[in-house]
């Protein structure tokens, strides 16, 4: 007996110093074991059907009217508030603001054929949901719908009317000006940016690109239209110049279209009668001004071509003399140097 028990104690100690204490360990173990091998890796890339798929955009009824705004304009500010409100309680439209949308950017200052192209990206993607398109655009607005009609978009994208008010379609006659000035200053030319800049920089891309503007083709399917207000001294009758494209300048209905001509074109109660009309019918409304009153506006329009000019002229002399006097008296740059930074970085943010 003692031997077999001596006997089962050597059995013992010999399999344990083969399999290791952990197997006991191991045989205490309450969990599951481990599954069998399948010969088939996990699957850890879900299936197409399995990914969840973006809800295709919803065709709607509404046609689309896109408003493009000019130099530092944002998405928020009230230049076409008056429109919007006029559009409001009309439930054939949908109002879209380029720019407000951060999928279709718009950089006020930067290349025209940069917003362009965005622009035209948006356009065909509303076109795509919506059946028709109409352009509303102001000042530089409408030398980037320009360029987007100048690069392909047609009839076919959907654009009904394109109305453009107050846009320099043939380039800025005072931004062309500006140019060899900026030229010939050298270092001072970022006083002188500074000195000749109000809302756009002169520097900037944007006013590079608008002082060599040309006019849009007329576009098969497209119905044009243009208008301005006579007392415009930003886009004067030259710079608004576009070959067979209907054209009216309206003389200022109140103080406002005097002292801003630019900006009033945007609120003149009979620009707005006309921007719907046009977009109602998609035909241009007839002209029922008098002739007298045509008369008037071209009149009007020339004095503030002639004005616009000489302000002009008065600036580039100005900057030139500021030029030749920041060159001689270099301490003072000093002083001007940071000023000019300051004031160009407030331009950017307005």
């Amino acid at each position: 007996m003692r031997r077999a028990v001596r006997v089962w104690c050597v059995v013992t100690a010999l399999a344990l110093s083969v399999v290791g204490p952990g197997a006991l360990v191991a045989a205490g173990d309450d969990g599951p074991s481990d599954p069998e091998p399948t010969g088939h890796p996990a699957r850890t890339v879900l299936r197409p059907t399995e990914i969840s798929q973006p809800a295709p955009p919803k065709p709607s009824a509404k046609e689309v009217i896109i408003i493009v705004s000019g130099v530092n304009s944002s998405a928020q500010d009230p230049t076409f508030d008056a429109l919007q409100a006029k559009l409001f309680d009309d439930p054939g439209y949908e109002v879209h603001r380029f720019g407000a949308d951060p999928t279709y950017p718009y950089d006020t200052l930067g290349s025209l054929d940069q917003a362009a192209a965005d622009l035209t990206r948006e356009i065909r993607d509303l076109s795509l949901t919506h059946p028709a398109v109409h352009i509303v655009a102001h000042s530089m607005g409408g030398d980037v719908v320009d360029r987007a009609l100048a690069n392909g978009l047609s009839a076919r994208d959907g654009v009904a009317t394109y109305i453009a008010l107050s846009s320099p379609h043939s380039g800025s006659a005072s931004l062309a000006a500006a140019e060899p000035v900026l030229e010939q200053a050298g270092d001072t030319g970022l006083e002188l940016r500074a000195l000749l800049s109000t809302k756009l920089d002169v520097g900037s891309a944007a006013a590079h690109d608008l002082a060599h503007a040309k006019p849009a083709p007329s576009v098969a399917g497209i119905t044009r239209l243009d208008l301005r207000i006579a007392t415009d001294l930003a886009v004067t009758s030259r710079d608004a110049a576009d070959p067979g494209i209907e054209t009216r300048t309206l003389v200022p209905a109140d103080l406002g279209g005097f002292l801003d001509g630019h900006g009033a074109i945007t609120s003149d109660p009979r620009a707005l009668d006309l921007i719907m009309t046009t977009i109602a019918t998609r035909t241009v409304p007839p002209d029922r001004r008098s002739a007298p009153e045509k008369q008037l506006a071209g009149l009007v329009s020339l004095g503030a071509l002639a004005l616009s000019a000489a302000l002009c002229l008065a600036g580039l002399a100005a900057a030139c003399t500021l030029s030749f006097a920041l060159q001689r008296m270099q301490p003072i740059r000093w002083i001007t140097r940071p000023l000019a930074e300051a004031r160009l970085r407030d331009i950017r943010r307005k």
